[in-house]
């Protein structure tokens, strides 16, 4: 059971990302990096730290400026911003989670912000209860929630809205096995609902074992 509705129907479609470029400076973080990566599968992407694969998140998410190139999934560009971030849900790798709210608190902070209506809320929570991957704790706080439990809390919030990408960021880190596990099979559901879901780790056996494809960033390009 999951938090989200089925997008099975509604975000059939591909992402395509052409040409993109980015710099900070005189430094050029990748240049003229192009794929295409269709729902229902899973993409990983790895590289040495500072390679890119979080600006390449950020930028996807729309949070972060190109300096050019074209991102669009089927008809919905990046520049759309309204109806791009309607699809998008983005798990930064820095945890945006109050710790001060419970798990239940913070999914009704984050629906509301994203402008859900309060029945849906209310939909979502009762969902929550049967999730698995925070019916355990939906009334603790995030701050005396183990690094797994936070993690998996962030990827439920990532989730709202039923989003047709899902990209997360170091999702893995700091979280045991055991959390691991239950996110990995969170995932292998979202893949069957027809998502396109990337994820970046430094953790190259998981990448391998959850992925239909990996890509790989290494001085500004990428290759599959």
């Amino acid at each position: 059971m999951s938090i989200v509705d089925s997008a099975h129907n509604r975000y059939a479609a591909c992402l395509k990302v052409e040409d993109l470029s980015k710099s900070w400076g005189d430094h050029k973080v990748f240049s003229d990096i192009s794929f295409e990566q269709p729902s229902g599968t899973i993409y990983g992407i790895s590289g040495a730290n500072g390679s890119g694969k979080s600006t390449l998140l950020k930028i996807l998410a729309s949070v972060l400026p190109r300096d050019k190139g074209r991102i669009t999934f089927g008809s919905v560009s990046v520049d759309d911003h309204r109806a791009w971030r309607s699809m998008i849900g983005y798990v930064p790798q820095e945890l945006a989670l109050d710790g001060r709210l419970t798990v239940r608190e913070n999914i009704k902070y984050w629906s509301a912000l994203r402008g859900i209506p309060s029945s849906q809320i209310q939909h979502n929570l009762e969902v929550a209860k049967r999730d698995p991957l925070v019916s355990d704790f939906l009334d603790k706080q995030i701050r005396k929630c183990s690094g797994g439990m936070a993690r998996r809390a962030s990827m439920v919030i990532g989730l709202l809205g039923a989003p047709a990408i899902l990209l997360l960021d170091e999702p893995f880190a700091g979280a045991d096995e055991a959390s691991q596990e239950i996110m990995i099979r969170q995932l292998e559901i979202l893949k069957k609902d027809n998502r396109c879901i990337l994820v970046t780790s430094h953790e190259f056996a998981t990448l391998e074992r959850i992925s239909d494809k990996i890509l790989y960033l290494n001085q500004g390009k990428l290759t599959m």
